[in-house]
């Protein structure tokens, strides 16, 4: 997609396209869905948004994407926000401006509405666990069902700190349970989950290796959703 939707509307949920996600018990969820910024350091194949591609980069404060998340929420536009971003400066650091957001959004505007956030691939785990513990859902995107298409087209990316990420994620759904059960009390971890993205279609992986990689995902780390992006050339 774009930096931004062009046009945010409530209306019954489509096929999914990123504006819409579902909850629990089936209900469809509006959500605004943006990037911090569209600068970014890495440079992968298949994103308009890579380095060495000759676009304006723009980006918004925490405060911003605060305030435009209540005010559409307030005139019931949306139900949510969906947040992530390119990579400004480095992984951590745009980890930390989506926290500070969602920070001023959960603890100064009171917002209770549904947040799902991108983990930045390379990011300190604590920024992670700080995350889950904001959202309602969290995700990293595996991008690619294997190894040598990722280091192909996203060789600023690590399949092992995909794969580790989504695994120290799923850790800590585990021990939220147990903690919840202990304690009633104990602050929810990413109640809806982790999620992931595949990328399809850029190259040649069958679809046998898709589906085993999926069903691996939805069976060894508890993973609530694949979701399949097809591949798009980039037009310069």
């Amino acid at each position: 997609g774009g930096f931004m939707e062009d046009r945010i509307t409530k209306a019954p949920c489509p096929t999914y396209d990123g504006r819409y996600t579902f909850a629990e018990d089936g209900r469809c969820i509006s959500l605004l869905k943006v990037l911090m910024s569209n600068q970014c350091i890495f440079n992968c194949a298949y994103c308009v948004n890579r380095a060495d591609n000759d676009i304006v980069r723009t980006a918004f404060t925490p405060r911003e994407i605060a305030d435009l998340t209540i005010e559409f929420y307030r005139r019931n536009y949306i139900e949510g926000l969906f947040l992530s971003s390119g990579v400004v400066g480095t992984p951590d650091n745009t980890m930390e401006l989506m926290i500070k957001a969602i920070r001023i959004l959960r603890n100064e505007y009171r917002f209770g509405g549904y947040i799902h956030a991108k983990i930045i691939p390379g990011s300190d785990k604590r920024l992670a666990d700080i995350l889950g513990r904001l959202c309602d859902r969290i995700s990293i995107n595996m991008e690619f069902a294997s190894h040598r298409a990722l280091n192909l087209l996203a060789s600023d990316k690590s399949h092992k700190d995909i794969i580790s990420s989504m695994g120290n994620v799923t850790n800590q759904l585990v021990q939220n349970k147990e903690e919840r059960r202990k304690f009633k009390s104990a602050p929810l971890f990413a109640p809806a989950g982790q999620s992931t993205q595949l990328i399809i279609g850029a190259t040649a992986e069958r679809d046998y290796t898709i589906v085993r990689l999926a069903q691996a995902l939805y069976k060894k780390l508890g993973m609530k959703r694949v979701y399949y992006s097809a591949y798009m050339p980039i037009v310069k």
